[in-house]
């Protein structure tokens, strides 16, 4: 509806209501105007949606450049912010009785503070700058804020008759009038405002007027000054009747020059020409203004009010208005790194002014793409933006940008862009192809595909076989790992000849296809086979005959050798006699095997020199540091950081490549970050980065062990899940592939317990058959006891396809929570392994160490008297070559535990202590033949 007219119709007032009413009536239907003088007639305006969000009590409005909307609260001492459409932004509270608000043009806010009595400003950001009041320091009552286009600032103090002036740095210019109610003079100034296009500043202030039936009393007046503060003219307009000003609370002008005033009397906005000329009132009958204060108009000729009583600001579009309406106020992208850039989404601009809108756009991030720039949309219509992403040279990860849309006005929509760069994983499946060779119906070993990502974030991975005789012993799993795949001399393939299959390995969200593994099956005519065993790795040889070969290592074997006569050449070593030559015939389907026994020249083998191997304990800020001692305690000198994590480090050792020396194993300490990432390195430190590998997705590191399950000299390495609440009590083993010099998945894929916090872990011939058994404790929770489980390990259908069987369970300790330590070694001497345990690291668990046969009878127990929680982890070995183990006891990881490392035999007794670090929480220990003396 369009309101032209004001008519009072409250109760109280002594005009008759009904006839009022039939007034607004008349003029409506007559389209009545009134207008002044000098040509100005009241503008038509439009109520329109009104501010209500957080609000309770409105006190002041005021408009920025960019049309945002600041309302301040003095019953609650809040400023609250707004877009130009009215959307609620953000409140600001730190605020004293706040009365009054004003923007200038570089974004400063200024607020009025009746309870402090002063204007205090901030920056766009709302961070304090400074604050201004008169040269006492305070105003009495700063009732209204105007700034002019050269940052000069205007206060009206209410209470002190005056008009202060400060310049934009907030240093005091000047004041304006004095006391009083004559010309230039104030009574009450309540309210300022600057007509810049005319040059003047416009002051309501409440002149006192002489009645006959009340006296002296506030009236209600404008004046207006030149911008050097003298008097330029004003009007009065005080009284009870339409068109007058009873009780004027505040003011704005508008572009025509035109004087906006609320008048918490008659609860409407009166207009007045520059001369004082009555033009009408901004009302709306079916939702009146109560109590209405501070207002405001914009650039774009809406009107704002502070409606006290009511509990929202109310907006009016004033003649040609304009009115801009965003939505979406957001756009999330989604999109995939090195992939294609994710579609462009709309953004609706719509006019619901009555003047004609351009607008303008731009965006504050180059990953972000506007086609076009600008627009235009007429009344009650809407145009569009498009918004692209463009992901080019973006890495994964979250990103945030906003597009700005600027009407003419300078009312500005911001919309937020929020875009996810997923992460893009790269599929690499190594060696491209395989191929197999069977003979005299033998099934060939199996060989192994190595998956890796080469791309960003995870990658789980799914694989097939398209062949019957061609089997692969997983068909899921993350990278990196291994596949087995193996062959079947079915009776597909049973014939000699050449057959064709393939491996398929498909990424999940790759960008590129699968990757297909061409297999190829050679099957060959019978023929025989050679095979040579040393007992140096060191050892090389010829063999001459039918056809002529060439080998080295400990084991090697040709299978599909041609019958006849062989002789055997054996290569020199140096400090060894070199086996003679040895010759025998191949005949067809058989095996000769020619054997080379190098014997040292210097007699008796040298002494083995066994090291204690100590990792940091498990404190946040402690580096994975490694360092090697003597039986005795010395130290070697070698130490490294085997990891770049926080939480310290866990160690073992163990022969892995079966050169007679072991290496050292290690794996990350509990950190909630930390992979269950396996690195091996040599006796001088430097990692054997090609046999590196991960013990699944769990994180919070892993517990580490080695073992030689299948008796062939070569140690394979046993990982146990960190101890990470969530983590299951996973055990995988790794086997070194001497082929490819590499660690591969063993097949065993064991859950050892049914609870939380991973898994502890050992290896240990316990039942004497020359084969490694594997041991089990749970991990440290509070709720986890000390169970001890034994487990037999069949390696019998090759690496790939190892299994496990459960053979004893036996109960180390059930004192309390966070379960044991275990650790393996020949205590007595029988050729059989023991089972130690230390006391897990409860913080009333004291260093109790006890010992164990493999029937889990209970053989001895101590006190190791380290520390007086936390337990104390264990190890073992024989550090003197007498025969029998001791046992190697490293201070639990309690928080004030320093690095304490003791040796003592089986019954107790002490052989030697020492210090391993200067960090707390602890020391983990290994026993391993590091060198020769």
């Amino acid at each position: 509806m369009k309101n032209v007219l004001y008519i009072r119709n409250r109760n109280r007032e002594n005009i008759n209501r009904a006839g009022h009413i039939l007034f607004v009536v008349l003029a409506i239907l007559l389209g009545f105007h009134v207008s002044s003088s000098d040509g100005e007639v009241m503008p038509e305006y439009d109520r329109l949606s009104p501010i209500t969000n957080q609000l309770n009590a409105p006190t002041a409005v005021a408009f920025d450049r960019q049309e945002n909307i600041y309302v301040t609260e003095a019953v609650n001492n809040a400023l609250h912010i707004y877009s130009q459409s009215g959307e609620y932004k953000s409140t600001f509270s730190k605020l004293d009785k706040p009365i009054s608000v004003a923007i200038d043009d570089s974004g400063r806010i200024f607020i009025g503070n009746k309870g402090s009595g002063n204007v205090e400003v901030y920056d766009a950001d709302l961070n304090y700058i400074f604050k201004l009041g008169p040269e006492d320091g305070l105003f009495a009552q700063p009732n209204d804020i105007a700034i002019d286009d050269t940052g000069r600032i205007y206060i009206a103090d209410m209470e002190a008759n005056a008009l202060y002036v400060y310049n934009p740095d907030g240093s005091y210019h000047s004041s304006i009038g004095s006391p009083g109610s004559g010309d230039g003079q104030f009574n009450k100034p309540a309210s300022v405002e600057i007509n810049q296009a005319a040059g003047e500043i416009i002051v309501l202030d409440r002149q006192l007027v002489n009645t006959q039936s009340s006296g002296v009393i506030s009236g209600a007046r404008i004046q207006r000054f030149n911008m050097d503060g003298t008097y330029k003219g004003g009007f009065s307009s005080f009284g009870n009747e339409i068109g007058k000003m009873f009780r004027p609370e505040h003011l704005a002008v508008d572009t025509e020059g035109r004087i906006y005033v609320t008048d918490t009397h008659h609860n409407v906005i009166l207009v007045y020409d520059v001369n004082g000329v009555y033009l009408g009132a901004v009302f709306d009958l079916e939702s009146p203004l109560r109590t209405p204060l501070g207002i405001a108009i914009s650039k774009g000729n809406r009107l704002c009010t502070a409606s006290l009583n009511a509990g929202r600001v109310e907006i009016y579009g004033i003649g040609l208005y304009t009115q801009m309406s965003v939505n979406p106020l957001s756009l999330n992208f989604e999109g995939r790194r090195g992939g294609g850039n994710p579609a462009s989404r709309l953004v609706e601009i719509s006019n619901i002014g009555t003047a004609d809108l351009n607008w303008t756009a731009g965006t504050n991030e180059s990953w972000i793409i506007l086609p076009e720039t600008k627009g235009h949309a007429v009344p009650a219509e809407s145009s569009q933006l498009t918004v692209g992403i463009n992901t080019n040279g973006l890495a994964s990860g979250t990103y945030t940008g906003s597009v700005s849309i600027n009407a003419e006005s300078g009312a500005t929509e911001t919309v937020k862009v929020y875009l996810t760069v997923l992460p893009t994983p790269v599929l690499s499946v190594e060696p491209g192809s395989l191929e197999f060779t069977a003979q005299n119906g033998a099934k060939p070993s199996p060989q192994h595909l190595l998956i890796k990502n080469t791309g960003d974030g995870a990658l789980n991975w799914g694989a097939s076989s398209d062949r019957d005789w061609l089997t692969i012993n997983k068909r899921e799993g993350a990278a990196p790992d291994t596949i087995a795949v193996s062959v079947e001399i079915t009776s597909d393939v049973k014939n000699a000849g050449t057959y064709s299959g393939a491996v398929t390995v498909t990424g999940q969200n790759t960008l590129s296809g699968p990757v297909v593994i061409p297999v190829t099956l050679n099957i060959r005519e019978p023929k025989g086979s050679i095979n040579v065993t040393t007992n140096l790795a060191e050892a090389t040889f010829t063999i001459n005959g039918a056809e002529s070969y060439s080998g080295n290592g400990t084991n090697w074997i040709m299978q599909e050798a041609s019958t006849g006569l062989y002789a055997i050449v054996f290569g020199q070593v140096e400090g060894y006699a070199t086996p003679v030559l040895q010759g025998q015939t191949l005949e067809m389907g058989g095996t000769i095997t020619f054997n080379g026994e190098y014997i040292s020249k210097a007699g008796e083998p040298e002494a083995i020199v066994r090291s204690i191997i100590a990792g940091a304990g498990p404190g946040e800020d402690n580096e994975g540091t490694v360092k090697v001692f003597k039986a005795d305690g010395t130290a070697t000198g070698l130490e490294f950081t085997a990891h770049g994590y926080g939480y310290g480090v866990n160690v073992a050792a163990g022969d892995i490549n079966k050169d007679g020396i072991d290496e050292i194993i290690t794996a990350p300490g509990p950190g909630e970050d930390n992979p269950a990432e396996i690195r091996i390195y040599d006796r001088s430190g430097n990692e054997l980065s090609n046999l590196r590998t991960t013990a699944g997705p769990n994180k919070y590191g892993a517990n580490v062990a080695a073992g030689d399950f299948n008796g062939d000299g070569y140690y394979e390495v046993v990982a146990g899940a960190g101890e990470g609440a969530v983590n299951p009590s996973d055990v995988k083993v790794f086997v070194y592939d001497t082929a490819n010099n590499m660690m591969v998945d063993s097949g065993i894929n064991l859950s050892a317990f049914n609870s939380g916090n991973g898994v502890k872990v050992a290896a240990g011939d316990i039942d004497g058959d020359g084969k490694d058994e594997l041991i089990t404790a749970p991990g440290h929770g509070e709720d986890n006891k000390g169970i001890i489980k034994l487990w037999d390990v069949d390696t019998s259908l090759g690496v790939g396809q190892w299994s496990v069987s459960l053979t004893r369970e036996f109960k180390a300790s059930l004192n309390q929570g966070n379960s044991v330590s275990i650790a393996g070694g020949d205590t007595d001497g029988d050729g059989q392994t023991e089972i130690i345990t230390g006391a897990g690291p409860h913080r009333r668990a004291r260093d109790e160490i006890k010992i164990f046969d493999g029937d889990g009878d209970l053989k001895s127990e101590f006190t190791a008297v380290m520390s007086k929680q936390y337990g104390v982890n264990v190890a073992g070995g024989d550090l003197n070559n007498d025969g029998t183990s001791e046992i190697v006891a490293g201070s639990g990881p309690g928080e004030r535990n320093r690095g304490i490392v003791k040796i003592f035999d089986a019954d107790g007794a002490e052989r030697a202590r020492f210090k391993a670090f200067e960090t707390r929480y602890g020391v983990n220990v290994a026993v391993g033949n590091i060198g020769k003396e």
